[in-house]
């Protein structure tokens, strides 16, 4: 089979994220775990996890197994709890992130669970609820974002680490005057979230976009609280906010890199198995599309005479020359090794030949230069039409079989599977 694994690559991009993560496949099966989460549950990871078996998270998290029921079943792309647990490193409170990671087509392929250990925040604040307006003095010492706001939902306090991430005074914060610092969809975010907690004096976590004193816009996390008077009626909320910026590009990361080679920034084989079903059922529509198999002929003595890193280049080098040539609706994707697919969207037999023949071209006349010599490579192509009603499988080794037909015949040369 001409596919390459990309789970060393997961493994790589989890022990990335500085806290417990985990990816769960379709059927809620462990499909990775990161090295955090080892440490926090070390004494709970089943043996067979560590040796790359796929297990069901329900056997080591039983307490997620509602909250992805919610997820799956609801039009929301992320879920955000709080969740106690007992682990190695003693009784933890986790703020919990289940996060669908979606295809182009927005459809759920894995889900990514994130859990931010908040148990020192969670024991301050219940400190602080206990110590009623004292909670004022301590707050300005805080290291965390402090706010609080009245029944009337306007913000009437902000401690220093507020002030100084903003670098604007108290009164301008005053009341919604800190809004203004959000670009307007996130403003609306806030507000949506914000209002039915304040009418149903209920705790609420939203995540939004906010201006920093240089001008850059972080990532926040707020989390607001309601709390009493002296005589126990409702006073407002106290609330906190957690940069989370780096944690948000980690998680675009990991949704980017299961979909992309991480050596040419390329579509890798997962993006083909998406996208090709989809293909398929448009031809039921009388759309026609192709699937191209490219192997690169003879890259084998690149590697053995340059080395790896010359290869590298030049196959990175090589799918700039091809993208080139292709439409912008079209997607390139690289398999591994030396080989790559073409998906052609919209497109006639005698158009997908013409393509192909173009890309034989450009690359045959293309001088590839290294700092020992420049040569020529070619190309041998596999096209295969997309049609209603047959398996992908199919259509791929279709498109594989004539790739290998035109090396056989000599490469440099496309071979239309009939």
């Amino acid at each position: 089979m001409i596919w390459d694994s990309q789970e060393d690559r997961y493994k790589l991009i989890f022990n990335i994220v500085p806290n417990p993560a985990v990816l769960l496949d379709l059927d809620n099966k462990i499909e990775a775990i990161n090295d955090s989460c080892l440490e926090y549950f070390q004494n709970q990871v089943p043996r067979e996890i560590i040796y790359g078996d796929r297990v069901p998270v329900a056997r080591l998290f039983p307490w997620l197994e509602q909250a992805l029921t919610s997820l799956v079943s609801g039009n929301s792309r992320e879920l955000t709890f709080e969740q106690a647990v007992d682990c190695f490193r003693g009784h933890i409170i986790f703020q919990v992130r289940l996060k669908k990671i979606l295809d182009p087509f927005d459809i759920h392929r894995s889900t990514l669970v994130l859990m931010n250990d908040i148990t020192t925040i969670v024991e301050a604040e219940e400190k602080v609820k206990r110590a009623r307006d004292f909670y004022l003095t301590l707050f300005e010492e805080f290291p965390a974002m402090i706010w609080r706001s009245g029944t009337d939902g306007q913000f009437n306090y902000f401690n220093r680490a507020w002030l100084a991430f903003t670098g604007r005074t108290a009164e301008e914060e005053m009341g919604l005057g800190w809004a203004q610092n959000l670009p307007e969809s996130d403003r609306k975010r806030f507000f949506i979230v914000y209002e039915p907690a304040l009418q149903n004096r209920k705790p609420f976590e939203v995540e939004f976009r906010m201006r920093r004193f240089d001008g850059q816009y972080r990532w926040l996390l707020a989390v607001g609280r309601p709390f009493n008077g002296l005589e126990g009626e409702f006073a407002g909320f106290i609330g906190s906010c957690y940069d989370i910026t780096e944690r948000k590009n980690q998680e675009e990361q990991l949704a980017y890199q299961a979909m992309h080679d991480p050596l040419t920034g390329l579509p890798n084989r997962r993006m083909l198995e998406v996208v090709l079903p989809r293909l398929i059922e448009e031809a039921g529509l009388g759309k026609t599309s192709a699937l191209f198999f490219i192997d690169l002929d003879n890259f084998k003595l690149v590697n053995d005479h340059f080395g790896h890193h010359v290869g590298d280049s030049l196959l990175v080098e090589l799918g700039r020359i091809i993208q080139r040539q292709l439409r912008s609706s079209d997607k390139l994707i690289r398999l591994g090794g030396d080989e790559f697919a073409i998906l052609l969207d919209g497109i006639q037999k005698r158009e997908a030949e013409a393509i192909a023949g173009r890309l034989l071209e450009s690359v045959a006349n293309y001088h590839f230069v290294t700092p020992q010599q420049s040569f020529n490579l070619y190309l041998s192509i596999g096209v295969a039409m997309i049609s209603d009603g047959v398996d992908q499988e199919i259509i791929m080794s279709k498109a594989d079989t004539a790739m290998y037909q035109a090396k056989e015949r000599g490469g440099n040369q496309f071979v239309l599977y009939d």
